[in-house]
């Protein structure tokens, strides 16, 4: 999570108007759960950001995976774990997104969220967990379980699709996309359509790097050595439409974004997402979603938070 918070910016900056934008409207917190310094794995430590009892208001919780040696000793840790698992009940009750990744699954049983759900389970926990919450359905199939507003996610080689995910839920899929399009193509579905012609996928990256800018299509097929009329038959021939159609699906989703997370106004949103001319921005607007922008400001409200808070969130981090 912190990698991929980082990593946010480095794909906002590729495009300046949104820049400041991406920096000042999330911000992640490392918490201590128990308090005191954060142990990681091969003996090394880190300071958290503050402890639980200071932290604000949060639009996703994020459980990263523990060692834990002698399993027999899990049900002690879990008890000594009650004032987090309080918290989380508290945070569910208030509809926030909470993901958890290996051991930390147990964190969400023991706290009583998954009972009459299913949940991805780490292959060296199924015994002790199935053990511990009957009440909870062990799914071996699928590396990353959805319930509700519980995410979970078994093996630890899933944990980046997890990540993922959770981002898409939180702050969109277009969001979730600036992410994954970096990613190997076995982690981008569902998340994101794998162009299966490289040239298209490298395409779409640089369109998806550079979309808040004023550019030319002919700019993009001379950087890949191609014509403007090969650019749009490879297009064609790999399903994906046009270069001008993925750009203007980009920009929706980044204003879209911008609608519910921000006060910004509809003419200063479009000019961020590369439209000079407002009134084709509207008729965009309108043409995919159905409704006027502020239309759909007014209906949409984002997980765990309000427009009011202006979209200012956190990710938390939990280590035990």
């Amino acid at each position: 999570m912190v990698d991929a918070h980082s990593r946010l910016g480095e794909s906002f900056s590729a495009n300046p108007p949104l820049g400041d934008y991406a920096q000042m409207q999330t911000r992640l917190a490392l918490v201590a759960a128990q308090g005191g310094k954060l142990s990681l794995a091969g003996g090394r430590s880190l300071e958290p950001d503050m402890p639980l009892g200071r932290l604000g208001d949060v639009r996703l919780i994020y459980l990263p995976s523990f060692q834990i040696a002698d399993l027999d000793r899990l049900g002690d840790l879990l008890k000594k774990a009650a004032p987090l698992h309080r918290w989380l009940r508290e945070q569910h009750r208030g509809g926030r997104l909470i993901g958890a990744c290996g051991a930390s699954v147990c964190h969400l049983a023991a706290a009583g969220l998954l009972n009459g759900h299913s949940a991805a389970v780490h292959p060296r926990l199924v015994t002790s967990f199935r053990h511990m919450f009957p009440a909870v359905a062990i799914d071996s199939f699928n590396p990353v379980v959805s319930a509700g507003h519980l995410m979970t996610c078994g093996p630890d080689v899933a944990n980046a699709r997890l990540v993922f995910h959770m981002i898409a839920a939180a702050f969109g899929i277009s969001v979730a996309r600036h992410l994954i399009l970096r990613e190997p193509a076995k982690f981008q579905e569902p998340l994101c359509e794998v162009a299966t012609d490289p040239l298209v996928a490298e395409a779409k990256l640089w369109m998806q790097e550079r979309f808040t800018r004023d550019f030319q299509i002919g700019e993009l097929a001379a950087w890949l050595g191609v014509s403007h009329q090969t650019l749009l038959r490879r297009f064609h021939a790999a399903g994906e439409g046009t270069p001008r159609a993925f750009v203007q699906k980009i920009r929706f989703d980044a204003a879209a974004t911008m609608l519910v997370e921000t006060h910004k106004t509809v003419a200063e949103i479009a000019q961020l997402v590369g439209y000079s001319d407002i009134a084709y921005f509207r008729q965009m607007f309108v043409q995919r979603a159905g409704m006027t922008p502020n239309q759909y400001r007014k209906r949409t409200t984002p997980i765990g938070s309000s427009v009011e808070q202006e979209g200012r969130a956190q990710a938390t981090v939990f280590k035990p």
